[in-house]
């Protein structure tokens, strides 16, 4: 087998523009060849033999850049007429990421384009021919193409049936990057709304959007600060409350009201012809539920059992003062330091004495600490959530299901504007300071990554979040049916005993005639019921699973 000497050929990157070699053509058909040899699309940037061709036949050669608008969107510069010497020193500098696009019509290279990036906003050198003229490649490529309609946001997908109400009798433009406002304009809800559509309009989805500070009165006679980025997300200011859960509504005039109006109203069982819901009052709740029934007065409860356990604090501190007292009078009798005499008379009294000085100070610190758990445990009730026997519960559950919702809006509205990047830090923290209300603190933590290097608000915040308002949305059902529910009630007998079922103060409650067997006190303990020497029964707080374990019982015993 023979090895060969020669070497192979490899394959290497291009990252430079090749050499020139000079152009075969000559004559005066030269020109026609060139821009006839073209097709429509793209041309290498390492062709430079045939860009030079194009340098030498062009009849333009104009430079065409773009420049950020205080609006963070780009605007075309007036174009610049340039030679070939800058257009190759600027073919050198951009080669990495250049890009030629060519354009033919009826078979002849009309215009050639050099952009520094495929993304709109290029800077370019655009190669004219005969008699087009350069234009900008941005123009012709949206000449090109029809534009989409602005699509905007709508009032109707938020979901504002409940949810709280502002009255807006003006709005004061403080400043605004829209020439449609004026500094200083007072507008209605209605006018201003018209106005930031119609610019939101103009600028269009994922494009910028319009800077505008405004006061808002209130017709509570407050007034707040805001700041509207008018656009496609939030043409209106009423867009604008409602992705926060707030409902914006115009002041209205005073409603006429006529004897007759006031009279229809009440016959039709209206509270009054001016309710703003234009509802009838709730019926009220039929009187057999166990709402009405069962779960009685339950911050009565809470307040007596809270009394309990500071009236047992109170005793135990007392006995752990009286251990205390007679624990120091005994010792005071014993001079400081006497021993025990072994073998005097006094030597048993000695030693009864000592026993008792140490039982009695033992006993007193046992009392203080059952006193200060006691003291404990009185702080704590009514500080564990939402308990189902209260007759509140659905009404605090909306209402902690409405702040988690606002919490859920406003971690999502806040990481809309952290991750922008048409936003420095410090507009960011301005941002967040006038229209979510945050400390220039706050903010800067939010600005501020995190060990994984995130900005704004995790991702697994807004899943647990999300997480707790479907359980309580689940809790709310689950207490509305339980709470509109018949309360149990049965009698029957087990092992020789009667027993009866019944609901009091958000109990559930079985009372026997006598003492249960072991096997149904058994029974009891394992289904979450306890001896109540208050009510002299068994129960168990009234919960979803409670009422399903005791009707298992029913069954079985019955």
């Amino acid at each position: 087998m023979t090895h060969s000497t020669q070497s192979q050929p490899s394959l290497t990157n291009q990252t430079e523009a090749t050499n020139v070699s000079p152009l075969d053509e000559s004559g005066s058909s030269k020109k026609n060849v060139i821009l006839s040899s073209f097709t429509s699309g793209k041309l290498r940037k390492n062709a430079k033999q045939k860009i030079a061709s194009l340098l030498s036949v062009a009849t333009g050669i104009k430079y065409c850049s773009q420049s950020m608008g205080m609006d963070d969107c780009y605007r075309s510069n007036a174009p610049v007429t340039v030679d070939a010497d800058y257009f190759w020193t600027w073919y050198e500098k951009e080669y990495s990421e250049l890009t030629i696009y060519l354009t033919v019509l009826d078979g002849v290279l009309t215009q050639a384009v050099f952009s520094d990036c495929m993304y709109h906003f290029s800077d370019d050198i655009i190669l004219t021919f005969d008699e087009c003229e350069a234009v900008a490649v941005e123009s012709e490529r949206e000449a090109a193409q029809v534009p989409e309609p602005v699509v905007l946001a709508d009032i109707a997908e938020y979901q504002l049936t409940d949810a709280e109400t502002v009255v807006i009798q003006s709005i004061e433009i403080d400043w605004s990057e829209s020439n449609l406002f004026t500094d200083g304009e007072v507008l209605t809800l209605s006018q201003y709304n018209d106005k930031a559509t119609a610019e939101a309009l103009e600028i269009g989805r994922g494009e910028g959007y319009a800077k505008t500070k405004i006061n808002v009165l209130f017709d509570t006679g407050e007034v707040e600060t805001r700041r509207h980025d008018i656009d496609a997300d939030y043409p209106t200011l009423t867009i604008l409350f409602a992705q926060y859960g707030i409902k914006a509504v115009a002041v209205t005039a005073k409603e006429l009201v006529t004897y007759d109006r006031v009279k229809a109203a009440l016959v039709q069982g209206y509270l009054s012809p001016l309710n703003h819901d234009r509802k009838q009052p709730e019926p009220t709740p039929p009187s057999n539920t166990r709402k009405v029934v069962s779960l009685g007065d339950y911050q009565a409860r809470i307040d007596a059992k809270k009394d309990r356990f500071e009236a047992r604090a109170s005793k135990a501190n007392e006995q752990s003062n009286l251990f205390y007292q007679a624990s120091r009078d005994r010792a005071s009798h014993i001079p400081f330091g006497q021993p025990i005499l072994v073998g005097h008379h006094s030597e048993g009294r000695a030693r009864r004495d000592a026993d008792r000085i140490w039982n009695d100070m033992g006993k007193s610190v046992q009392a203080q600490q059952k006193a200060e758990y006691l003291e404990g445990r009185a702080e704590s009730v009514g500080t564990s959530g939402i308990a189902s026997d209260d007759i509140d519960a659905i009404e605090k559950l909306n209402s902690k299901l409405e702040g988690l919702e606002q919490s859920q809006a406003t971690m999502k509205a806040i990481n809309k504007v952290v991750r922008s990047k048409h936003m420095s830090d410090t507009d960011k923290i301005e941002y967040m300071a006038n229209t979510h209300k945050l400390t220039e603190v706050q903010a800067k933590e939010i600005l501020a990554p995190d060990f994984a290097g995130r900005v704004g608000f995790a991702h697994y915040q807004l899943t647990n979040n999300g997480a707790t308002i479907r359980a309580t949305k689940q809790r709310i059902d689950e207490l509305k049916r339980l709470h509109e529910q018949a309360p149990l009630s049965d009698s029957g007998s087990v092992d020789g005993q009667s027993w009866t079922l019944f609901e009091e103060e958000g109990r559930i409650k079985f009372k026997f005639d006598g003492i249960p067997s072991e096997a149904v006190r058994n029974t009891l303990k394992s289904n979450g019921f306890k001896w109540s020497r208050y009510s002299m029964a068994w129960v168990r707080k009234i919960t979803a699973n409670a009422t399903a374990a005791t009707q298992r019982l029913v069954n079985t015993w019955g």
